[in-house]
């Protein structure tokens, strides 16, 4: 795992933990990742009735050509209902590895559970 992701992981796994502010939240996620050097795009989206919304994103303008890009979609589940997802796009020189994917995936089951526990 690239340093800098761990480092993003880790640093909004505590955000997630000590805060009850969802917009917070979100907006230190995109923070946070935004400085994962090969990370061009990051967005949260949650679902909201049969809708994903985009909560929070990179300011950055989305690519021109998102076939030059890798792209994943990360799930936010809660008792196996998907209620959003993170989306990256990376530079193509850099797909993202299994340890980049671990530490979003682990974000992703954490913000999850803050998202289910704060819409309670």
């Amino acid at each position: 795992m690239a340093t800098s992701t761990a480092i993003a992981s880790l640093e909004t796994l505590v955000v997630i933990h000590r805060s009850s502010n969802l917009d917070e939240i979100y907006t230190q996620l995109i923070s946070n990742f935004k400085r994962v050097p090969y990370f061009d795009w990051i967005g949260v989206y949650i679902k909201e009735g049969t809708n994903k919304v985009l909560k929070a994103a990179s300011n950055e303008p989305e690519p021109v050509s998102l076939a030059r890009l890798s792209i994943i979609q990360i799930p936010m589940r809660v008792n196996k209902e998907l209620i959003g997802n993170i989306t990256v796009m990376t530079q193509p020189s850099q797909p993202i590895d299994e340890s980049d994917y671990l530490a979003l995936a682990k974000t992703a089951e954490e913000l999850g559970k803050k998202v289910a526990l704060l819409d309670t």
